[in-house]
């Protein structure tokens, strides 16, 4: 177990590291982000309606996650998947990838809710709502960042590539954007967190289905 652990750290410490000396790649998610936002702010201006704002951030973020897994990594390259073939574990490799993107999700959906705040305001927030609300954009991002992670790193495997992705990321993601649409609304109508926080236990059964999921079928593409 300690030493599974080890791996998977060190597996996602490299990608960090990577994904860092990339200096653009981080940078451009962001600026999609932002840009993203503030065209909204210049269709519809400080005074949104309750419904299209909620509907606005849920879309921005889920163009900024498949913006997030669209890009290659160094490790589907055919010289870097026959030594990993050999040297990691199938499942640490992909738990290490999941958790990857659950962190640049994080920060990307922090940053876009952040930007929504400053350009669409937070008139419709009162007390905590505007913390209650960035729980459910922190769970949405991790549901999101696990079941496409997961997809990527089996359309990859089977060589479908992004497209692959897509297409099976899709009609995944719609119980996900349901749940997470559906929880922002109850807050931004008034509804107590308490009668509502059940949406988030969802999008965390999500995310752990999602999970054990890849755990279960990545090793059978994993020597295709």
């Amino acid at each position: 177990m300690a030493q599974g652990f080890s791996h998977i750290r060190f597996l996602f410490q490299h990608a960090l590291r990577v994904e860092l000396r990339k200096k653009h790649g981080i940078a451009g998610l962001l600026v999609f982000a932002v840009a993203s936002v503030y065209t909204c702010y210049q269709v519809t201006g400080t005074h949104a309606e309750q419904e299209s704002w909620n509907a606005l951030a849920w879309v921005v973020l889920l163009f900024s996650a498949f913006n997030a897994v669209s890009k290659p990594w160094d490790d589907d390259r055919p010289e870097i998947k026959s030594f990993l073939l050999h040297a990691v574990s199938p499942n640490h490799w992909l738990i290490a990838r999941i958790a990857f993107y659950v962190v640049l999700l994080g920060v990307v959906s922090t940053v876009t809710y952040a930007a929504f705040l400053l350009f669409l305001g937070m008139d419709h927030f009162t007390g905590w709502t505007a913390v209650h609300y960035y729980l459910g954009i922190v769970m949405t991002s991790t549901a999101l960042a696990t079941l496409l992670a997961m997809i990527q790193a089996l359309s990859t495997r089977a060589g479908g590539g992004f497209s692959l992705t897509a297409v099976l990321g899709l009609p995944l993601i719609i119980p996900v954007i349901l749940v997470s649409t559906s929880y922002g609304s109850d807050l931004m109508r008034g509804i107590a967190f308490g009668d509502t926080a059940h949406h988030l236990l969802f999008l965390a059964t999500l995310s752990a289905g999602f999970t054990a999921l890849g755990y279960i079928l990545f090793p059978y593409l994993w020597r295709e």
